[in-house]
């Protein structure tokens, strides 16, 4: 008689089955787009190989949405991982209005990507921008930097208001994962060593490197493929300052209404993501995982 335990592997099933269909199919669905031409003002969708990939590489547009996304991943995802980690360390400690502090840490996190871009473009408005005032306040500024119509500070203005963005949710995996330190090695540690650096160094770090590699691939992640913030902050702009290659896969599809050329682009970011995390993983000590 024909039993499930037969073949083990069926119980996999039910959750296989969401992968498949929220990541597996689209995926395959985009690699298909991707060498038909499909766009919307032509009818039918001929087979034409890899020339939808040839013509997004040579274009200049893609080169520069490519360093820009590059050069975002690289300064947004470990500043992420950085400062969550610092306001972890520091929430960890219990003290007058803790909690409330807490609470005001996590703002950031529940408020919309477009919500949080308004805020921003009204923190780097070169007029009534509250960063400029005080800069001028200070004196370290006499008029007014415009930190988004500048192709040099367009890009930083908006990395930085991606990792304020992002911090939260680290901070909130960071205080799980030291919450799962033994309190009496922390209040031996704090008598033996009274160096902070070597105490995170040989008695915390080690207790939480794994959270902060998952931190790490999911913010490099996160960055790569972020799109809501920079459309609402600059809608790429000035020029191609602040292109990201997702903000390209919508300019081919929605803009341009060419879904094989926007396609193209969407899978070309699917290999580097994965790239991305491989090399990621790679460079990171084999040890990382093992348990101590």
């Amino acid at each position: 008689m024909w039993t499930i335990n037969r073949f083990p592997g069926l119980w996999l099933l039910p959750a296989l089955l969401p992968v498949i269909l929220m990541t597996v199919y689209p995926i395959g669905h985009a690699l298909w787009t991707s060498l038909h031409e499909v766009m919307i003002l032509f009818p039918g969708e001929p087979f034409v190989g890899l020339r939808n990939y040839e013509r997004v590489v040579a274009s200049n547009y893609f080169q520069d949405a490519l360093r820009n996304s590059l050069v975002f991943t690289l300064f947004a995802a470990p500043s992420v991982v950085i400062l969550g980690t610092l306001i972890a360390l520091f929430l960890q400690r219990r003290f007058f209005g803790s909690q409330v502090v807490r609470s005001i840490v996590l703002l950031p996190w529940v408020l919309p990507g477009a919500i949080s871009a308004v805020l921003w473009v009204w923190v780097f408005h070169p007029s009534f921008g509250i960063l400029n005032g005080i800069m001028r306040d200070l004196g370290l500024i006499e008029g007014s930097i415009l930190w988004l119509t500048n192709p040099r500070t367009a890009l930083m203005a908006v990395t930085f208001a991606h990792v304020w963005t992002q911090i939260p949710f680290a901070v909130v995996l960071m205080m799980a994962a030291l919450s799962t330190i033994n309190s009496e090695t922390l209040e031996a540690a704090a008598i033996d060593c009274r160096n902070p650096l070597k105490r995170f160094r040989y008695i915390i770090f080690p207790e939480i490197k794994a959270m902060i590699v998952v931190l790490l691939v999911y913010n490099a992640l996160t960055a790569f493929t972020s799109y809501d913030l920079v459309y609402a902050m600059t809608g790429g702009g000035p020029g191609t300052a602040t292109t990201l290659l997702s903000f390209q896969i919508w300019r081919e599809s929605f803009s341009m209404y060419d879904f094989g050329a926007g396609s193209a682009v969407a899978f070309i970011v699917v290999v580097i993501s994965a790239v991305l995390i491989v090399a990621i993983t790679r460079a990171l000590p084999s040890d990382l995982f093992a348990s101590d």
